[in-house]
Order: C-alpha cells, then sequence, then structure tokens
C-alpha cells in the first residue's frame, strides 16, 4: 500500500523556515488523520490479535520495534494529558492558560512520536508483530493517543466543562477535579508501565503460555493495590460524598477507569488475544470510543444526550 510513504521522518534542516517545516508537519498529521478514518468501523487497524499462547519471542529487532510503538503511544499520551491539566488546572485557579495554544502542543506529541516510530520500525518489523504495514502500527498509536486525551479530559474535567471551557467553579468541586487530575496521572502513569513491562518481556523472551499468564496477572494485581492507594489519597483531599456531588459517580469506579486504560494501550498496539479494551458504557463518565461525549448520565437536554452524542442545552423557563 502506497499510503506507507507517507510516514517520512520530518527532520528540520537549514533549508527549511520554521514556518514551511510546520506547515509540512500539519499536513503530514492530517493526512494521517484523515486516513485513519478509513477504518472507522474497526477498533484498531491492525486485525484480529495474534493468538497469547503463540505471541511473543520475538526476534530482537522486532522485539524492540514492539517497546518503540508502546513506549511512544505512552509518550504522546502523557504529553497530550500534561498540556490539558497544565491548561485547565491554571483556568480552574482563577489564572492564565499555561499553554498558549493547546491543539499545536498536543499535535506536536502526535507528530513526535510519529515520526521515532518511523525512524526506529521497519515495515517488515512491525508485520512480524500482527501489522499489515508500519502505518497501521502509527494509526494505532495515534488513534490511541488521542482516545486517551478524550477519556481523561472527559472524566477528570467533565464536571466544569462549559462549552469546551473550564468554567468557575465552587471551591470544593475545584478541590476535587485538581485532586482527581493527580490521581488519574498517577495511576495512568502507573499502570500503563505495568502492562507495558509484562508485555515487553513476553516480546523479547521464549516463555510458556502459562508463564505469560502469570505475568500478566502480576501487572493486573500491582495495579489493583495502587488503585486502592490512589483512591485514599483522593479521597484525603476529596472526601467519597464531594465527590460524588462532583462527579455524579463513585470515585472507585471512576479510578478503575482510568487504570482501565492501560488495557487499551495493549490492545492498540500488542496484537495479541489477551488483554482487551474495556467495551464503551455511555453513561460512565468517561469518553470512549464511538462516543461524542459523556457526562456521566443518560438525561437528554444536558448538552450530552443519553446516546453520548452532543446536543443543544434546553434552555430552562
Amino acid at each position: 500500500m502506497v499510503i506507507s510513504c507517507l510516514f517520512v521522518s520530518v527532520q528540520p534542516t537549514e533549508r527549511w523556515g520554521r514556518s514551511a517545516r510546520q506547515r509540512t508537519q500539519r499536513a503530514l498529521l492530517a493526512a494521517i488523520l484523515s486516513l485513519a478514518t478509513l477504518r472507522a468501523d474497526a477498533a484498531y487497524a491492525h486485525g484480529q490479535g495474534l493468538p497469547f499462547a503463540f505471541w511473543g519471542n520475538f526476534p530482537k529487532a522486532t522485539a524492540h520495534c514492539q517497546q518503540v510503538l508502546a513506549f511512544e503511544a505512552t509518550r504522546c499520551a502523557n504529553r497530550v494529558w500534561k498540556v490539558h491539566t497544565d491548561c485547565d488546572n491554571a483556568l480552574l485557579d482563577g489564572k492564565a492558560c499555561g499553554t498558549s495554544s493547546v491543539p499545536d502542543l498536543v499535535q506536536r506529541a502526535h507528530l513526535d512520536s510519529l515520526n521515532i516510530i518511523d525512524l526506529l520500525c521497519t515495515s517488515p518489523e512491525a508485520q512480524g508483530l500482527g501489522f499489515l504495514l508500519k502505518y497501521e502500527a502509527q494509526t494505532d498509536m495515534n488513534n490511541f493517543c488521542t482516545a486517551i486525551e478524550n477519556a481523561f479530559v472527559s472524566a477528570v474535567y467533565g464536571p466544569v466543562m462549559q462549552g469546551g471551557f473550564v468554567g468557575v467553579t465552587d471551591d470544593e468541586t475545584r478541590i476535587c477535579v485538581e485532586a482527581m487530575a493527580q490521581a488519574t496521572t498517577k495511576l495512568w502513569r502507573f499502570a500503563v508501565r505495568a502492562r507495558r513491562h509484562a508485555l515487553d518481556e513476553i516480546a523479547r523472551n521464549d516463555m510458556t503460555p502459562s508463564d505469560k499468564q502469570v505475568a500478566v496477572d502480576a501487572s493486573s494485581m500491582v495495579v489493583a493495590q495502587l488503585r486502592g492507594r490512589v483512591q485514599k489519597t483522593l479521597e484525603a483531599s476529596c472526601p467519597a460524598a464531594a465527590f460524588a456531588a462532583a462527579y455524579h459517580n463513585d470515585d472507585g469506579a471512576l479510578l478503575t477507569l482510568v487504570g482501565q486504560r492501560a488495557d487499551c494501550l495493549a490492545a492498540a498496539v500488542y496484537v495479541q488475544s489477551a488483554i482487551f479494551c474495556p467495551a464503551p458504557v455511555c453513561g460512565n463518565g468517561m469518553q470512549e470510543a464511538g462516543e461524542q461525549c459523556d457526562d456521566g448520565n443518560v438525561v437528554d437536554g444536558d448538552g450530552c444526550s443519553s446516546r453520548c452524542t452532543t446536543e443543544s442545552r434546553v434552555q430552562g423557563p
């Protein structure tokens, strides 16, 4: 497929002006996003996951490509999430947004990771991992990073979002939102690191199916343990009753959704059949695949419909 040639490395040179590089990079990302919509009916660009019993023990270069894909997907998500927390927390505190252009910084994060994958992975290596072409691996990384952005922004800042901007709210809600942002950052980073460690080890080594499952189960256990500790820290700043008032949701349930985003990484860039991204549930307070919004309820007329599609707010009398 000729579309793989779109992923050329965008490297700055003395001959290029800054504006020319930016135009080229934006055109590249627009092409990636446009081509990704060709498989909008599928959860991922890649096909069915390889049976877990036979997944792994890849050649050294192929296993390294797998590690690069997972690392760059994580790095993109971390950078994008930090852009939002820096900006939205500042707005919550009544300050100017700390970032000059959120869309530009988000775009830069995507492009940087796409370029690293282009430099460090080859199409044969991507094919060895279960992708048809390197393009599919890059598409899944790109889509995962966008999905994390939508999921975390909706889950954390949803209670104070007004027309796409963080609105002024009461002190108790502000404290809860900022505490939830910190909890999300800590839990997500730990959970995704645990999943990557287990799966990268399996990708590199010759392991029995039972040993593979032990590694996956161990990562699940440590994530569950941390989730409990993070919940206690969250409730020290935002008691359960205050959280429920702000989010119309249980703090433990929402943190569980955050932790499960690590499984979404596993499903997106590790083509295996053991770990899946949970199916989207409208009304759980997190925008997931196929949803335009999710405000934590299934009530119509409040800007997010019972089908998790955006709508005009019903005006009061």
